[in-house]
């Protein structure tokens, strides 16, 4: 009965951190292409290009309120469900999780800032402030990829435990730059889809996003091998499920590798539509299913690769070598939950995630986007 409830447990937070991560890469992409398009269009003095940042920065606002909802829900599941590994977290990685903390704090005020201003002072000036916003964004990511870092490479166990140590974590540098290019691809093809759906369509706005994120599909790739080398070496355990038996590997379990090898196939295919969509673009021709659909299938990767990634360490949370702390024991003693407890979460938060699906679709797609 325990391990049916550490599984239910194990996936009910991880649905909500897929869920999270889906709004997150878009904000931090949009961020971004925000501020550089903003700034060209400063540079240029191209109001149709200020008009693409003004479409990428709406975006990025109505994406952060359903993004911040998720981040609400991941971290009251996190506490209810595992309460031992959130007090490790708070106590092992108190500084990565203060960085992301003054990210959001920074950042919220420079949302508003940066809107009420657009237009109110001179472009350089405008420009200029996007940067404390861009980097508050980035101080996000940035903080909170030290606990999963933190997951496939504990360093806690040790004894005197300083913990300044949390930064030289091997893991996290390969880790957080296959973050931080993913996060700005997946937003720059999210992006080229949104703005393929407007009935005046921005050529120069959607050849800039499906640009952006073509390119980054190398750097991507590479960085995603330079992170599989490195958990190859450090944590054995994760790469063999992640590769599998074509790779060599002999598994504990079937249920990562296929989606990884999935993903990857994905991949090809985003490349392959996201290429064919940018030359039309470059001929003068939107064709819009195709440029919709590089979105979606960049959110599908990024989907398959977060599961493949986090569930991989199933049956443990925390992996050291081959083995690690069983998710049976981190769960929740003090308040045990019923199953009944455990369906109606499960289901409560599949209901409430349609509704999203719907409300996002008419915010950003019917509302907050307004044609110009």
């Amino acid at each position: 009965m325990s391990n049916y409830l550490a599984l239910l447990s194990f996936a009910v937070l991880g649905f909500a951190l897929e869920m999270h991560l889906v709004f997150v890469n878009v904000i931090i992409g949009a961020t971004v292409l925000t501020v550089i398009t903003r700034y060209l269009a400063y540079l240029r003095q191209d109001p149709s290009l200020e008009s693409v940042a003004k479409s990428m920065f709406r975006l990025m606002v109505v994406t952060e309120l359903f993004g911040g909802v998720w981040g609400t829900i991941l971290t009251v599941f996190m506490a209810g469900l595992f309460p031992s590994m959130t007090a490790i977290f708070t106590r092992v990685y108190f500084y990565p999780v203060a960085i992301a903390l003054v990210g959001i704090l920074v950042s919220i005020p420079f949302i508003a800032i940066y809107w009420h201003l657009w237009g109110r002072v001179s472009p350089r000036t405008h420009s200029l402030i996007g940067l404390p916003l861009a980097i508050s964004v980035l101080l996000v990511p940035i903080g909170f990829r030290y606990l999963f870092a933190g997951l496939d490479y504990p360093q806690y166990v040790t004894t005197n435990f300083n913990p300044l140590t949390v930064f030289s974590n091997p893991v996290y540098p390969p880790l957080i730059v296959h973050t931080l290019i993913g996060a700005m691809d997946i937003g720059a093809f999210v992006i080229a889809s949104v703005l393929t759906t407007r009935r005046n369509l921005s050529i120069k706005g959607i050849s800039i996003a499906l640009g952006t994120g073509l390119i980054l599909l190398v750097p991507q790739a590479i960085a995603g091998a330079y992170y599989f080398t490195v958990l190859g070496r450090y944590d054995p355990y994760i790469a063999s499920n992640i590769a599998g038996p074509l790779l060599g590997y002999d598994p504990s379990s079937v249920m990562f590798y296929p989606a990884f090898y999935a993903a990857v196939a994905l991949t090809i295919a985003l490349g392959i539509t996201a290429l064919y969509a940018f030359y039309a673009v470059m001929q003068g021709r939107v064709v819009r299913p195709v440029v919709i659909s590089t979105g979606f299938l960049a959110e599908a990767i990024l989907i398959l690769m977060e599961y493949v990634n986090d569930g991989s360490r199933y049956p443990y949370l925390f992996i050291s070598g081959g083995s690690g702390i069983p998710i049976t024991q981190l769960l929740n003693t003090l308040i045990p939950l019923p199953l009944i407890a455990m369906y109606t979460m499960l289901l409560s938060t599949l209901a409430f995630t349609a509704i999203f699906t719907i409300t996002l679709y008419y915010a950003v797609v019917r509302r907050f986007l307004p044609e110009e």
